[in-house]
């Protein structure tokens, strides 16, 4: 099978977060899909397992989805791409406004957000697809939105060993 083939799929790259009691984590994501458009739009995320955000998000039920721009740098992709929010507090140094939902929104170098609701989970071996309902989004600025392609072929940026798409 030539795996590359799925390369030519399209993806935005994302900035999920969550929060569970006094517990935050999150991470970059490049698998957000809307699934409906129905008033409250349904769409699925899928996190490694591995990852803290998975875990926080089983618990809290509420993730925040900062969609990226263009513009966003390594620094930010980097800290939230490729470490881990058990060991780093990966707010520190970021611009973020509270959500309606009491959980962080990154709003550096993003296009758009969106809160959601954990409906459903479905276990997708390494990963768990998270079916969400929209509660509220909002626009940040007109900037173009960061395709997973744009960050391979023109930013140069990795793809982390617990990510959707990896491939050796």
């Amino acid at each position: 099978m030539e795996k590359e083939a799925f390369f030519k799929l399209s993806y935005g790259l994302y900035i999920i977060t969550t929060k569970y009691e006094e517990h935050f984590a999150g991470c970059v994501v490049n698998t957000v899909v809307q699934a409906t458009a129905e008033e409250k739009p349904k769409l699925l995320v899928t996190v490694n397992k591995e990852n803290d955000t998975n875990t926080t998000m089983k618990k809290s039920k509420k993730v925040n989805i900062s969609v990226l721009a263009q513009d966003a740098d390594m620094l930010l992709i980097g800290k939230f791409g490729f470490r881990s929010s058990k060991d780093f507090n990966k707010l520190e140094g970021t611009d973020y406004v509270l959500g309606k939902n009491d959980i962080p929104v990154v709003t550096q170098a993003t296009s758009s957000y969106i809160e959601a609701n954990v409906i459903n989970e479905i276990d997708c071996g390494t990963h768990t697809i998270f079916v969400l309902e929209a509660e509220e989004a909002k626009i940040i600025s007109d900037k173009p939105v960061l395709t997973y392609d744009y960050y391979h072929n023109v930013i140069k940026g990795k793809t982390p060993p617990k990510a959707s798409s990896f491939s050796n």
